[in-house]
């Protein structure tokens, strides 16, 4: 079936005026191409087991491996894309309208909405699986501050760097690019 509609595919693609006006090899006659070797060498493998008593099985399933191969390598920048791209679409759609639901998380710096707290808890939890501690002791937790609070943070940090100069412990040193090492 694979293999008759990859043949309708490319008929039409070589017959149809409006068609031939508009293709680009790689992004419409390739995958096609890489399809139909697919589909082209799974039959030959069957027929080499079934009717040839498995003569030539062995270069006809490395032949097979290379075409699959080069197919999922290909998968990424081309239309066969869609097959994953569709559904992910969807669940993001989906953890969306679960995170509208969920309420909006508020910014503990500022009092502002940025995200929903479904989003924010998810990210606490997958950090904390991964052992990163964002906890910023009684203020609270790095993913309940805001993007812009954040980078504002950033700055007061980095300004107090520059009028105070680094901190140094006993055993630190400072280089002459103003790098602390031990």
């Amino acid at each position: 079936m694979v293999t008759a509609g990859v043949v309708l595919a490319l008929w039409r693609r070589a017959f149809d005026g409006g068609v031939i006006a508009v293709q680009q090899f790689v992004t419409d006659l390739l995958p096609l191409i890489l399809l139909f070797a697919v589909s082209v060498t799974g039959v030959l493998l069957s027929v080499s087991s079934r009717w040839l008593h498995g003569y030539h099985y062995g270069f006809l399933s490395q032949f097979h491996a290379v075409t699959v191969i080069l197919t999922l390598i290909y998968l990424p920048f081309g239309k066969f894309f869609h097959i994953f791209q569709r559904p992910a679409q969807l669940g993001v759609d989906f953890y969306r309208r679960q995170g509208v639901e969920s309420g909006q998380a508020t910014c503990v710096r500022c009092g502002q909405g940025f995200g929903s707290r479904l989003h924010v808890a998810d990210l606490k939890a997958v950090e904390a699986k991964l052992g990163i501690d964002f906890r910023l002791g009684a203020q609270g937790h790095y993913q309940d501050v805001c993007p812009p609070c954040r980078r504002k943070n950033l700055g007061l940090v980095q300004d107090s760097l520059w009028q105070h100069g680094p901190r140094l412990d006993a055993n630190e040193e400072v280089h002459t690019s103003g790098a602390a090492t031990r």
